[in-house]
């Protein structure tokens, strides 16, 4: 059994508990608020050895300790993340919740939390600051071929062309996470180790809205997608982009629930 497995043994029934008291609208009393009683569960995992790794626990934990309340998973998202990968060695404290928020991957465990799919997939799981705004005229260095035709041509980066880029990213990735991947700069793909991962769970992607500004080379749209099992998040999303030679390329993005 791997350090993570059992750090996930131990840890469950306790996120359990946790999970049960917030179901009943009450503290389970490790801190002042869910969020704080979810880092909590988060510095758990530090003790416990798997923090810091790259296991398959390590996501879970960046999500705990996320700065921002609101973009932390629930106690009982945070239970179901554990029981994914370990049986619980007691029978839980609550009904069981629908898998459909989880998603494994052979046997890799990928993380689609609703209020942070978008973040963890476009930050890697870090908490990146906004990318400076780039030159619109950088020099050349990736050589990604393989991007939507719509944007191959040198023409003027116009808003109509940030929003008909954004259009046809969402569209290439959820369709091909590999080509999707190819329009990132190579020092994004860098810090966007679970992409794949990620893009293949999500489906049905749809638009609700775009909003560009070709003054920063940033695009910001609001979608929506489903997950394995059925379930739909609504996210905004904004990314930064660059120009290399006549193409246009992520270099950096945030995201939050829409």
């Amino acid at each position: 059994m791997s350090e993570d497995d059992e750090a996930a043994r131990r840890l469950l029934p306790v996120a359990d508990a946790v999970a049960a008291s917030h179901a009943e609208g009450r503290l389970h009393g490790t801190a002042s608020s869910a969020p704080d009683e979810v880092r909590w569960l988060g510095t758990q995992l530090s003790h416990a050895g798997s923090a810091g790794r790259p296991g398959w626990l390590a996501p879970l934990h960046e999500l705990a300790m996320r700065p921002d309340p609101a973009e932390r998973p629930t106690a009982a998202e945070f239970a179901d993340y554990l029981r994914a990968r370990v049986a619980p060695p007691s029978p839980p404290l609550r009904p069981r919740r629908s898998p459909a928020l989880l998603v494994l991957a052979g046997a890799a465990v990928v993380t689609v939390f609703g209020v942070v799919g978008a973040a963890l997939l476009f930050t890697g799981g870090g908490n990146e600051a906004p990318a400076e705004t780039p030159s619109r005229a950088e020099p050349t260095a990736d050589t990604e071929d393989d991007e939507p035709t719509a944007t191959r041509s040198a023409e003027p980066v116009t808003a109509r062309r940030l929003e008909r880029f954004a259009r046809d990213y969402v569209t290439t990735a959820s369709s091909d996470a590999e080509r999707g991947f190819r329009l990132l700069t190579r020092d994004y793909q860098g810090r966007s180790p679970r992409y794949r991962e990620v893009w293949t769970a999500i489906q049905d992607p749809e638009i609700l809205s775009l909003d560009s500004d070709p003054a920063t080379l940033t695009v910001r749209y609001t979608y929506r997608y489903r997950l394995p099992g059925g379930a739909r998040r609504t996210e905004e999303v904004t990314l930064q982009l660059v120009q290399r030679g006549g193409r246009l390329l992520i270099a950096g993005a945030t995201a939050r629930p829409g």
